[in-house]
């Protein structure tokens, strides 16, 4: 091939003539602003035949009006490679000098952006329109990087050459030079290269679906560091016949990282285009890829079946309860529920539709019923529903545990007919036993609440022998309050023994029990305090107090006195040992020889085992002054006994 092969200066708008001659067909290499050029006009190529026997084949290049930035490399070469020896190209860069444009691309306001890998070759490409032009790099802020032959290089074709560049080129660079007086600059932004590939995704995840003939989109997404740039590529079961169009662009908003973006359309998808989609994304060494799967469906349809049996069980109180369907789909289609036949989320704010499922929110009884969830695709006019039962499972419940506020325990009177009653509600029905604790019967005074539910229980039975006697074992169901409800009733004959009946109430939630203390009293209200008789002086004072040894303790007597309108309590020693029985407790009180001094106010006092409060059971006492035959027949007679505040001998004179 002959061309010439050495660089030409031209000025600005000549006329350009280049001719190339070989042995083939041929065709020519231009630079880019010189290919755009062949549309307006300027640019014309004739081939033709030429040489000896018109033998060889001839080609003329003319651009018109050529301007600087048609500076470049102009190159001809074979179509083929060719059967002997001689070169298959031929090349020649061209200058078009023009001093109102040193620079064939001139970067003077926004910075060209140049990726640097450190330690390999960075080029500044602030190529000259004349060879003869002296051009300086600069390094902002303050800094020249001076060609030196071997890192860096002046080569006015392609610009500055840095070899192993490093960090210290990272950063603004500017080429400079001036031309009849004036200042001319190109910028450059150099950016340490990285092939950090951050994250990659598909944006439909999992299985993609599409109906036969409508348009498939996925969207690949890649993010990286600023200084990363990526190429982006996909296979996919039609990718050898192109079925795809892909459109791919970069976004630079963010000010911490690069997002790019791989968009693939397929217009009216076939069977065939059914497969998996596989993003890839390279940047240098560093690989990632991303797939999913595309399923293409004939028409649209609904699959439908419930997660578990056709009986849903919940339980009140829980915070939350999902009734899910198990839904196969295309298109999405239309969900709407029901309860009871009317539509659910309109029954109650608890009630929310997440995806196919019904969430309730903090469960209740009333939530109990049918569910119907309704399905449909209106353009594939598809449509399906099915029907669940929710049933919400109660614990028991023991009303008459609920309501009752009493403190201590009630006393039932001895051989008295009593009857215990427990109201129970639960879902399902709760099984009800009855249970009796016995209380032991030690008749120590140191211990006086000895019933206990750890005592030994037996279970009750209409025909039961232990405890107190039973007249009748009964149950019945009746709506109350619109709940089923079950009151058990427990008739005891003859109340006689002290202990614990129990009634236990059980289902599959739970379990819940209502102890009832039985404490049987032989004393009217469980405290009685009685006088022997009235004594006159000199006969003996007997003071008795009773008590139910089940609710009281800490048994004394006192006697209280009035002393400048201010009433004080005053301990009464030699008190006797109480007298312990099966269902109480006497504490007598005795005063011998009693005298007019001994009359006041006597008081009993216990406190409530169960409340902790004293209680006081008053007796006014008067002690009679003796007649006169009485005192003449002791005139003479010292008479000694002992004071029974102080607990000194003392002497009474007659």
């Amino acid at each position: 091939m002959n061309a010439l092969a050495l660089a030409l200066t031209l000025t600005v708008f000549c006329f350009l003539l280049y001719d190339c001659r070989g042995g083939a067909a041929h065709a020519w290499y231009l630079p880019e602003a010189v290919n755009r050029e062949n549309q307006s006009g300027k640019l014309n190529i004739t081939k033709s035949a030429c040489g000896k026997n018109l033998k060889k084949f001839c080609s003329t290049l003319t651009l018109n009006a050529a301007q600087a930035n048609h500076t470049g490399f102009y190159s001809c070469r074979y179509l083929s490679a060719p059967a002997s020896k001689n070169k298959a190209e031929s090349t020649i860069y061209i200058f078009i000098n023009d001093t109102g444009r040193p620079f064939v691309d001139m970067r003077s306001e926004i910075p060209k952006v140049i990726n640097m890998t450190e330690g390999k070759k960075v080029v500044i490409p602030c190529r000259v329109s004349s060879p003869s032009i002296s051009v300086t790099l600069k390094k902002f802020p303050s800094g020249t990087l001076i060609p030196n032959g071997k890192r860096i290089i002046w080569d006015s074709r392609r610009g500055f050459i840095i070899h192993k560049a490093s960090y210290r080129e990272v950063g603004l660079l500017t080429c400079e030079t001036t031309v009849n007086g004036h200042l001319y600059k190109s910028n450059y932004l150099i950016i340490r290269q990285t092939n950090t590939i951050t994250d990659v995704w598909i944006s439909t995840p999992g299985p993609v679906r599409q109906l036969r003939g409508h348009t498939l989109t996925l969207n690949c997404t890649a993010t990286t560091p600023l200084n990363t740039r990526v190429e982006m590529t996909w296979s996919y079961p039609g990718g050898v016949n192109k079925r795809a169009s892909i459109r791919q662009r970069i976004d630079q908003r963010n000010p911490h990282n690069n997002v790019f973006y791989s968009i693939l359309v397929i217009d009216k998808v076939q069977k065939e285009d059914q497969g998996l989609y596989t993003c890839h994304v390279k940047s240098g060494q560093t690989l990632k890829s991303v797939n999913t799967s595309v399923h293409i469906y004939d028409k649209g349809f609904i699959t439908m079946r419930p997660q578990q049996q056709q009986a849903f069980e919940a339980v009140a109180g829980k915070r939350s309860y999902r009734l899910s369907m198990r839904v196969k789909a295309f298109p999405t289609p239309e969900v709407v529920w029901l309860k009871d036949g009317s539509l659910a989320t309109e029954k109650s704010a608890r009630y929310l539709i997440r995806g196919y499922s019904l969430i309730i929110k903090d469960v209740t009884p009333e939530d109990a019923g049918d569910y119907t969830v309704l399905l449909g695709i209106k353009q594939a006019n598809v449509f399906k529903n099915f029907t669940v039962t929710l049933i919400v499972n109660v614990k028991p419940q023991i009303y008459e545990r609920a309501v009752s506020s009493f403190p201590d325990p009630i006393l039932y009177p001895l051989g008295s007919r009593q009857i215990l009653t427990c109201t129970i509600y639960g879902v399902p029905t709760p099984a009800i036993t009855w249970f009796w604790h016995p209380c032991n019967h030690n008749h120590s005074n140191a211990r006086y609440n000895s019933c206990s539910t750890n005592e030994e229980a037996f279970i009750l039975d209409p025909d039961s022998t232990v405890g107190n006697r039973i007249e009748s074992l009964t149950q019945r169901t009746a709506i109350i309050e619109g709940k089923n409800k079950t009151s058990s009733t427990l008739v005891v004959a003859d109340a006689r023994i002290s202990g614990i009946y129990t009634c236990m109430a059980t289902n599959k939630v739970g379990t819940v029990e209502r102890n009832m203390n039985f404490y049987i009293t032989d004393v009217p209200h469980g405290f009685h305090v009685t006088l022997d008789k009235m004594p006159a002086e000199g006969e003996d004072l007997k003071l008795s107090c009773t008590v139910s040894k089940f609710l009281y303790k800490d048994i004394t007597w006192i006697l209280l006195r009035t002393v400048n309108n201010q009433t004080t309590q005053q301990s009464i020693s030699k008190q006797k040992t109480p007298v312990t029985k099966e269902h109480s407790m006497t504490f007598n009180l005795v005063i011998k020889n009693a005298s007019l001094e001994d009359s006041g106010t006597y008081a009993c006092r216990a406190r409530n085992i169960y409340t902790g409060e004293e209680i006081l059971q008053k007796k006014e006492v008067i002690i009679r002054a003796a007649n006169l035959n009485n005192l003449n027949r002791c005139w003479c007679l010292p008479k000694m006994d002992m004071d029974w505040f102080t607990g000194q001998p003392r002497t009474r004179d007659t």
